[in-house]
C-alpha cells in the first residue's frame, strides 16, 4: 500500500489517527481501558486541532502519515495532548470524574 500524504486526507481522518495514536499511548500507561477516555480525548483532539490546524497541518501536509509523526509539526501534539492525556494527573482526574458521575446517577 502506497503510504499516504496529509494532503490526501481530511479533517476527520486526521482527527481519527490523533484520537488512535493517543488511545494506543494510553493502553500502555492507563490501569483501565483507555475506551473509557474516550470522549476525553476525542474533546482534547479536537480542540487541539482547531486552535493549531496550521502548525500541525498545513505546514507538514506533503508529508506521509509516518513522517510526519517523526517531524516537528508532530512534537506540539506530544506537548500539547499526549503528554497531558498519559500524565496521572490526568488518568486520576478522568477516574474521580467518572466515579463521581457514577455516585450522582445512583443518588
Amino acid at each position: 500500500m502506497t503510504p499516504v500524504r496529509l494532503h490526501e486526507l481530511n479533517y476527520g481522518e486526521i482527527h481519527q489517527i490523533l484520537v488512535e495514536t493517543v488511545l494506543e499511548q494510553m493502553e500502555e500507561s492507563v490501569e483501565q481501558s483507555p475506551l473509557v477516555y474516550f470522549p476525553v480525548v476525542h474533546e482534547r483532539v479536537e480542540s487541539f486541532l482547531l486552535v493549531n490546524w496550521k502548525d500541525v497541518f498545513e505546514d507538514c501536509r506533503t508529508l506521509t502519515v509516518e513522517e510526519w509523526k517523526q517531524s516537528e509539526c508532530f512534537r506540539l501534539f506530544e506537548r500539547e495532548v499526549m503528554q497531558e492525556c498519559l500524565s496521572n494527573r490526568f488518568e486520576q482526574e478522568m477516574t474521580d470524574r467518572i466515579f463521581s458521575e457514577d455516585k450522582e446517577a445512583n443518588a
